[in-house]
Order: C-alpha cells, then structure tokens, then sequence
C-alpha cells in the first residue's frame, strides 16, 4: 500500500496536467467508489472478522508458541529452539519473536476496527432508514471485535494488578505521525475501555445467526470482563441474564468430546456463545502467514500415530504432547506404555515381537466401554474429560495416509523410531515417559499438509455456557451462598460423567472443599473443586492462563509441573517471577513510538 501511495504521488506530481488522470476506474478501490454500499460496509467488517485469524494470533501463534507453553498444557518435544523452551521454564527475554509477534496481529485487529467503525460512521449520513437496522449490528460486530483483541492483548502483555501497566486504547485510525504516538494505560482503565465498548455492542446488536456475533455474544463477554475487572454486580447480572435468558444448555458429554475437531454438525452448539469460525481450505490456504480462512494452531502439536513398519509418524511438524503432568491431574495414574511390566515381547527366530500386556491394554479399555455414561466408575477411573483433550497412545485412532492407503491407525506417543524404543537424543525414559498427544484443536483425518495445505477447520470457543456456570459459582461463593455454587460447580461436573446436569447424581461434589481427581494431594487444585473444574472443563482451550493470572497463582501452577524439556536431552526446571504474568511487547515499537508512556512491560 506504501509503494502504491508513493507511485500516485509521483505520477501526480510528475503528469498533474494530463486530463486522463482525472478518469474514475470503477475496478480499482477509492474514497469515491468504496464503500458506498451496505455490502461493500459488509466487506469492510469481513476483514475485522478476519483479523482473527492472523498468523501471529488464532491463525497459528496462540497456542503452540504462547498459550500452550504458558500454562503448561504442553511440553516439548524437541527442545533445541532457546527460546521457546525459555517460554515454557519462566525464563522469557526481551525480543522473544514467539511471544512478542501476537502485539501486531492483535494490533492488526484493533486498526480493522476502528477503520470499519469509521466507514460505518461515514456511511450512515447517506444510508437510507431501511439499513439502520443492519449498519447497527454492524457496529455492534465491530465494537465486540475492538474489545475481543484488547482482551487477548491485555491477557498477554498487561500486568493483572489495576494499577499496573496494561495496553495502548486507541479508538481511532492515526491520521497522521503524531497520533501513532501512543502510551500503554493501565490495566484496569483496559478493562473499562473493553467494557464500554461491549456496552454499546449489547445495545446495537439485534441479529440472532449464532455465526456472527450476537448480543448474547456480547453479554457473555461483558460478563467475564467486568468479573476479571472486580465488577463483580455487573458481572453477575450478565451471568444471570446469560443463565435464565439465553436459552443456551450443555450438550451431552459425547457432542462435548466431537466439538473441537472441525466437525462442523457438533459446532455453533447449544453452549457455545462466541466461537471463531474456520473453515479448511485445501486448495487455496497457506498456514505460513498468508490469509486464510482456518487455522493452523495444531502444528506444532499434531497426533503421532503408528505406522504399518511401527514406526512412529507425525501428522504434521510435530514439536509438542501433553505435559505429562496433566495426566496425575486428570487422576491418571497407570504405568507408562513402554515401562517394565507393560511392554512385553517375543522371541520368534530372527524376529523379535514387541506387544502391551494383555492385563494393561483391558484396563484402558474399561474406561472406553462406559466413557460418557453413568456406568463409568467416577471414584476409580480418570476424569473422562482426559479423554476429550488428548489421544491416549495405542488406544485411539486416527486417519492416515500411508503409501496411498487412507486407514485408521493407532496413536503413538509423540516420540520416533519404532513404537518400542525411545529416543536417547530426547530424554525421554520409557519407565515414566507418556507422551500423548493434544486432542483439543486437533485434525484428526490425516496429515495437516497434505489434507488441508496446514489449514485446518476446527473452531475455536472463546466463550461457553460452563465458563458462566463457573464464574456464576465464583460469585454465589463470594457471597457466602456455598449450596448455591455448589450446584452451578456440580452441573459442569456431572455433564463431564454422562449425569444430567441438572439433577442430583453420585459424582457430586459434597462442598466447595471436597477432593478432586488430582492424584496429588498437594495439588493447590486437590480441594478447590471450583478452580478444578474450570481447569478440566476448559483445559487445551488457550483460556487458563487468563486465570492464573487473575488468581495469581503462577508459583502454585510451576511447584506442581516442576519441569519442562530442553535443551537438548536435558529436564529444565521451571522458575517462577511475577513478572512472568506480563510478556515483553516488540523492541520495534519503542523505534516507531517515541511517547513517554509507551514503555517496556517491567521486568524485560
């Protein structure tokens, strides 16, 4: 766009008598010819939805490089990238590209909606009366936009105290070099700012079509932020409203386990209030930067399945599997596949025959055969949400094309070579390594390249009718009405066990107190069933560190996962600082910002 401006400027400058210059071209985009109707408005907000899915943020950079590292729900596979490893140990540096890249994509998301909201402005003073009604809803799309990337902004780069440093609140396109010069507020004038805009989002938004945004959509945001801003009336009321009004309800357990694999008849369900739309595109999307219409979050955290040799393939890069940790926590506690007793073997002649004990491979199987239902044995078996956010290795199956032949094959542990040996050059003991794959935002029908040119159609849930049952309970708890959050913490628990979710079941908890399925005691989670559910229910959907910060309690988070790979072969220790609940922001923008106010998150 630069280099066109420049081009104009110089052809004017250069041939400003010429007649011919003065001509319209009707094919080419101006002042004059866009937008000067309700669908070239439409056009224009597109983009502000599509900002979304910007490479730096849900198209690719979220999970994988930032929010799966920060909150644990990932470890890594290879462990040479300093940085990335830093990301994941607490050790985060000024100029760390994986974190400080998502400060231009979010802010690539603001601008579009301040241009949209202007053009919208700009158009109303000619729209005719019968497009009111559609250029409000417009607004109102592009109010809840602004507002959704300085949340994810502040979510990242702001510190959780009110008073501390949180994120630039611009309103308007610059038009000209001084107006760029901008300071970061504080975060809880941030948070206000994103509350005022979801104000007049819930007063102009009237259309009902669960693929846009809604004023439910809407209310449900406001909700959660005036609840992480200490609203805590104004959140309620949102809660509330969202509860009795809404009409939304939890789908059953089995629908909950298919919504995040780009199934598009389990998606825009019953529960969900906000949900980022992707669609694959096999034939024209490019993951690596390029617009597309789907997202590439998966990665860098595909599944490994099995392949007819035994070796061990990914379904796409490959660097990432669950945190072995999270296992424990689900209340997981068998032995690792590939430790002394399970892995078994035969000697046939030249040929050595490698198989999982028969006892091993019956007990995994007896939590399938009543997954989902009240047959499943709650004071035994893991959380069954385990199962909804990973691949349990030689259990599940996955979609796979190997030498022309698409089959289902069995998942492996993340690791290579044969699904017998471990690798030395990572680490990795047999006796105590798991290595499932990530289940949530996951494809799950072949490899990500090759099926789908890396851009993959699961959606993404930003808001659900648990995380307003959950911080409805949070409240109902604060005000000392116990029995009241209790059941609002009971109706998301029972829904993961197959339970009706409003009617007494024997999975219940008994108090706000009670034992959770964390097989740690010393857990901070272990008797704490309101923050435990909102871990489980939500787990592997980039929304936990939201609270961690809010709750502050990042040292209770890295005592219990202690480690993390890397570098090399080796195990690195996870250090906690207080400064790690805000990321650095982009050395570049104090070279383009010479403002006083726009500084360096403190620590970096």
């Amino acid at each position: 766009m630069k280099k066109s401006v420049l081009a104009a400027a110089v052809l004017s400058a250069s041939v400003s008598c010429s007649n011919y210059l003065d001509l319209t071209d009707p094919e080419a985009l101006s002042d004059g010819n866009f937008p000067v109707t309700i669908d070239h408005i439409g056009l224009v907000v597109n983009s502000v939805y599509g900002a979304q899915h910007h490479w730096y943020f849900l198209g690719n950079y979220w999970a994988g490089y930032v929010m799966y590292c920060l909150d644990h729900t990932i470890d890594l596979q290879w462990h040479n990238d300093q940085g990335w490893v830093d990301i994941l140990a607490g050790e985060v540096k000024a100029g760390n590209t994986k974190v400080t890249d998502p400060w231009t994509g979010l802010s690539v998301g603001v601008y579009y909606a301040n241009s949209a909201l202007e053009e919208i402005a700009a158009y109303r003073e000619t729209a005719p009366e019968s497009e009111t009604e559609a250029l409000d809803n417009y607004e109102g799309e592009c109010l809840f936009f602004r507002a959704f990337y300085w949340w994810h902004m502040l979510s990242l780069y702001g510190e959780p105290d009110m008073d501390g440093i949180g994120i630039p609140i611009i309103t308007s396109v610059p038009k000209d070099l001084e107006s760029m010069y901008v300071s970061r507020e504080t975060t809880e004038y941030c948070y206000n700012a994103i509350i005022a805009d979801l104000d007049r989002a819930v007063s102009l938004l009237t259309q009902t079509d669960n693929h846009r945004v809604t004023s439910w959509a809407a209310k449900a945001f406001r909700a959660k932020a005036c609840f992480f801003a200490g609203q805590a009336e104004k959140a309620k009321a949102d809660l509330e409203d969202c509860i009795f009004n809404s009409g939304k309800t939890l789908v059953s357990y089995d629908h909950y386990r298919m919504m995040y694999n780009g199934y598009s008849e389990y998606e825009y369900n019953s529960e969900s209030f906000y949900e980022v739309g992707n669609t694959a595109d096999p034939t024209g999307g490019n993951a690596y930067g390029s617009p597309n219409t789907g997202s590439t979050l998966s990665l860098y955290y595909p599944p490994f399945c099995i392949g007819p040799d035994g070796n061990r393939l990914a379904m796409s890069y490959g660097n990432q599997y669950m945190h072995d940790r999270n296992l424990p926590r689900f209340g997981y506690t068998d032995p690792a596949p590939l430790s002394d007793g399970v892995l078994q073997k035969t000697e046939l002649e030249d040929t050595t025959i490698y198989y999982l004990s028969e006892e091993y491979m019956a007990s995994q199987e007896r939590y399938r055969a009543t997954l989902g239902t009240p047959d499943y044995d709650y004071e035994n078996f893991p959380d069954p949400r385990l199962f909804v956010c990973s691949l349990q290795p030689f259990v599940d199956s996955v979609q796979m094309t190997i030498d022309g032949i698409k089959a289902y094959r069995k998942v492996a542990q993340v690791e290579f070579n044969e699904w017998w040996t471990m690798d030395e050059s990572t680490g990795n003991d047999p006796q105590t390594f798991y290595g499932w794959p990530v289940r949530k935002y996951n494809f799950l029908e072949g490899h990500l390249l090759d099926e789908t040119r890396n851009v993959a159609g699961y959606n993404i849930y930003f808001i659900r009718l648990p995380d307003i049952y959950l911080m409805y309970a949070e409240l109902l708890a604060d005000e000392g009405r116990e029995a009241e959050a209790l059941e609002y913490v009971n109706k998301v628990h029972r829904r993961a066990y197959g339970y009706d979710p409003d009617s007494p079941s024997p999975v219940d908890y008994a108090s706000l107190s009670d034992r959770t399925r964390t097989a740690d005691p010393s857990d901070h989670l272990a008797n704490n069933p309101l923050l435990y559910e909102r871990w489980a229910e939500t787990f592997g959907e980039m929304r936990w560190w939201e609270d961690v910060r809010r709750l502050r309690i990042g040292k209770q988070e890295a005592d219990y996962y202690k480690t993390v790979s890397g570098p090399g072969a080796a195990k690195t220790s996870i250090v906690w600082k207080k400064t790690n609940y805000a990321m650095p922001i982009p050395t570049s923008e104090f070279e383009s910002n010479p403002s006083s106010g726009m500084v360096q998150t403190p620590g970096y």
